[in-house]
């Protein structure tokens, strides 16, 4: 499923996203149902995953509700943006340090990831992105 279509189909600004997203192009982004395997090793509330260029997304979520799609889309396109300003390395290094650190300081697993600050920004941009 092509997410700028997607984006376009539930009513979002594509021109504002762009700016948000930018150097990556939600027309060339693409989601894809993630497979069993993969979901297995995902933890419990877990809908997508963006793996460097890849969006993973459970099959339900992509058969389901197209606004929610829609703005976990949003979310894991700022992901995509992420690893393209960072590096794969980078991004992932940084990633999962700070997860570490949150958890070692005694956060548990959900206010840990909430605390990345990956995810913060993921999170400030979908509430910033609206339909028109």
């Amino acid at each position: 499923m092509n997410a700028g279509r997607l984006l376009r189909e539930t009513g979002y600004d594509i021109t504002t996203l762009r700016t948000e997203i930018d150097p990556v192009d939600p027309d060339r982004v693409n989601l894809w149902p993630a497979g069993g395997l993969l979901r297995r090793l995902w933890r419990p509330g877990i809908r997508a995953v963006t793996l460097w260029k890849w969006v993973l997304v459970d099959p339900e979520t992509i058969d389901g509700d197209r606004e929610q799609l829609a703005r976990l889309t949003i979310h894991e396109m700022v992901h995509l943006r992420q690893f393209a300003l960072l590096g794969y390395l980078r991004f992932t290094f940084r990633y999962l340090k700070e997860y570490l650190s949150s958890r070692l300081s005694g956060l548990d697993h959900r206010a840990a990831y909430l605390d990345i600050s990956a995810e913060r920004e993921a999170r400030e941009v979908t509430d910033r992105i609206r339909p028109i």
